[in-house]
């Protein structure tokens, strides 16, 4: 049977640290657990890797002696598949002992922090000499062109 939740002096439910409810709950425990192991196999498997790729890479299951890797791009999956025997031998060293790799290709998986995505944005500037130039141009495909652009530029 379930214990109420605690009361404070005021009458009203005292509130209780994530924590607590996250150790209590088995369900909640177990996926707690599987995330810091999940976390520390990515830490660890990161050290085994260049550092170009570390980043990009993170443990994305674990069970049965196989690893599997959720990476950020296809070539990540194909220099890491290169990589598998060095790897695994390398987990080895350090206690865990996987016999099999699998590479799960997820775009935007292991974005780094602080990367930004560029938005595109054309400079803008002063149209009016692109106009100029328009207006002594005679009729045609440049003039057409140069009045496009300065409209463009412009906004």
């Amino acid at each position: 049977m379930d214990k109420p939740p605690p009361k404070s002096t005021s009458g009203r439910k005292a509130f209780r640290p994530l924590a607590l409810i996250v150790t209590e709950d088995a369900t909640l425990a177990a996926w707690h657990a599987r995330l810091q192991r999940e976390n520390l196999l990515t830490a660890i498997v990161r050290r085994h890797l260049p550092r170009a790729l570390a980043d990009r890479v993170r443990v994305a299951e674990t069970g049965s002696g196989t690893l599997t890797l959720a990476v950020a791009a296809g070539a990540v999956a194909a220099v890491i598949r290169q990589r598998t025997p060095d790897l695994l031998n390398g987990l080895r060293r350090e206690g865990w002992d996987f016999t099999e790799l699998r590479l799960r290709v997820q775009v935007g998986v292991a974005r780094r922090e602080g990367d930004n995505p560029l938005s595109v944005q054309r400079p803008r500037f002063d149209s009016a000499p692109l106009q100029r130039l328009a207006r002594s141009l005679s009729d045609g495909p440049l003039k057409r062109a140069v009045l496009n652009l300065a409209r463009r530029a412009g906004g």
